[in-house]
């Protein structure tokens, strides 16, 4: 009986030393709830589960170091993802939910520039961060402090690709833009008629109306118009590829782009050697190490969509984040976090630095900067051939 005490007392003692020197693994851990509002179904899917990748991946890697310390505590990160099937309705209740159930303090994604909009109505007075990858200028202002984006939208890239079309293709005169009507298609035609017209290109506007499953009729008017270059814009991905193969169809042998969101291997399983000789924009650059490991473990886990490399500025855009946690000292102080993430002027991202800009734009800097990247399907495989770096 005195032998069982001695080794009950020795085991208690153990307990409470490792309690004593490893309070932020076991005795003060606690989970911290990150939101996620997405199109994770129908068009965008790939852009809304390359934004959760790039979450979760990121929160993986934090996990698998211990936690999140911050102000004292170690956090577990977890993301807690809705669908908004890239409409605003849908992401509306999510964000409720989100705030109101599941009590977050912090909502990444998004994509849709009219969902994200939306969201602001309940994000902003709640002083909710909303950390998010939609395209609208109107997104970010002084009057909506707790909106950042980290992905770049044609207000940063648009310059460079098209003084890219410019430099390439020097008689080009006009540009057709097939761009959804909605916020982010009217959005973009808007800076791309204006840049256009800095350089030179008379830029009209082709609508397609989103949700409508045939694009032939907004192709066949971007074949008959005479127009020299075709670019399929703002177009999510499955219908980015539609109109492509629909143009080879129709014999278009003139310069296809497409200037939106990164859409290169949604192309590539869509249209096969139709995507040959497409220009893009592009977030990424997979051939780099760094970038490839991680599209390996975005692989690894087995999302049900291609991969995109809108993973990598979602993925800074959570180093970002959880890096202003730290700084913040809080996880429920939003004013602190929002000071915080605007402190953090330049961030090691993964394919070298990125910066807060959007002052002269927006009037705030709470815009994600990172190099400009252009590329052109070559033999079925995407291909850097331009980087701007600012």
């Amino acid at each position: 009986m005195k032998r069982g005490r001695i080794l009950l007392t020795i085991g208690l003692g153990i307990v409470a030393m490792v309690l004593f020197y490893c309070p932020n693994n076991y005795a003060q851990t606690e989970e911290l709830k990150i939101g996620f509002i997405a199109p994770l179904s129908g068009g965008g899917m790939s852009w809304g589960y390359a934004s959760l990748g790039g979450l979760e991946l990121r929160m993986d890697k934090i996990n698998a170091e211990g936690g999140l310390k911050v102000g004292g505590k170690t956090y577990k990160l977890k993301a807690v993802p809705y669908d908004s099937k890239y409409l605003a309705d849908p992401a509306i209740t999510a964000t409720k939910r989100l705030i109101y159930e599941d009590k977050v303090k912090i909502i990444f994604g998004t994509v849709s520039s009219a969902a994200g909009m939306a969201m602001q109505g309940v994000t902003e007075p709640q002083k909710i961060i909303l950390f998010c990858d939609t395209y609208t200028s109107q997104l970010l202002s002084p009057e909506k402090p707790y909106t950042f984006r980290f992905i770049a939208t044609p207000i940063e890239f648009d310059p460079a690709q098209l003084d890219y079309y410019r430099e390439r293709w020097p008689k080009t005169k006009t540009i057709a833009y097939i761009y959804p009507n909605d916020e982010t298609g009217q959005d973009m035609l808007k800076w791309e008629k204006k840049y256009g017209a800095e350089r030179g290109f008379e830029v009209i506007g082709l609508q397609w109306e989103r949700g409508t499953p045939d694009l032939t009729p907004v192709v066949t008017k971007a074949v008959t118009g005479g127009y020299d270059i075709v670019d399929c814009d703002g177009l999510p991905p499955g219908q980015a590829g539609q109109a492509i193969n629909t143009l080879r169809e129709m014999g278009w042998k003139k310069p296809i782009a497409r200037t939106g969101g990164a859409v290169v291997y949604d192309l590539l399983r869509i249209c096969g050697k139709n995507a040959n000789g497409v220009i893009y924009h592009e977030d990424a650059d997979f051939s780099d190490p760094k970038v490839a490991e991680i599209v390996k473990q975005f692989e690894a886990k087995k999302y049900p969509a291609t991969v995109n490399t809108m993973l990598i500025p979602a993925y800074d855009g959570a180093s970002i984040l959880f890096e202003a946690l730290k700084k913040a000292g809080t996880v429920d102080d939003t004013d602190a976090i929002k000071a915080a993430m605007e402190s953090i002027t330049t961030f090691s991202g993964v394919q070298g630095p990125v910066s807060w800009v959007g002052k002269q734009t927006y009037g705030i800097n709470h815009q994600m900067r990172y190099p400009v990247l252009i590329g052109e399907v070559k033999d079925q495989k995407p291909t850097i051939i331009k980087k701007v770096v600012f």
